[in-house]
């Protein structure tokens, strides 16, 4: 399983965010902060919008925001907004000939549970607070 360089943007640039409150916080402002080209960062924050995990606002004092509060936002939700799968094996994500009668299958569908199941658990703000040994 492999996070993607959006996915993994994704989550800086929304802790970024969330420093913030109340604040809106430019694009270019994000895009240097967090050394990200303003061209993918658009990409990114698209599809954020869409998601509804960011709202927006246009001006001169504008720049994007959070929708909600920081621990309102799981990690797979903003995985799952940047198209990030969590597929260990891609025998689970495809149509394999022996996906019924393969041995490991098993194991790598139970681990992805786990890792499934972590990143449901794990909020922005906890990544925030650096709040991850309790799992």
């Amino acid at each position: 399983m492999e996070i993607s360089t959006r996915g993994r943007y994704a989550v800086r640039v929304l802790c970024e965010i969330a420093k913030h409150k109340d604040n809106f916080v430019s694009i270019a402002d994000l895009a240097a902060s967090q050394e990200i080209s303003v061209k993918y960062l658009e990409h990114i924050i698209s599809k954020l919008l869409k998601a509804k995990i960011l709202v927006s606002m246009r001006g001169v004092n504008g720049g994007y925001q959070l929708s909600r509060s920081p621990k309102e936002y799981t990690i797979l939700e903003i995985l799952q907004a940047t198209d990030d799968k969590i597929n260990l094996a891609t025998c689970s994500a495809q149509d394999c000939p022996r996906k019924e009668n393969c041995v490991s299958k098993p194991l790598w569908d139970a681990l992805a549970e786990l890792i499934t199941d972590f990143l449901l658990k794990t909020t922005l703000q906890d990544v925030i607070d650096k709040d991850l040994k309790k799992f």
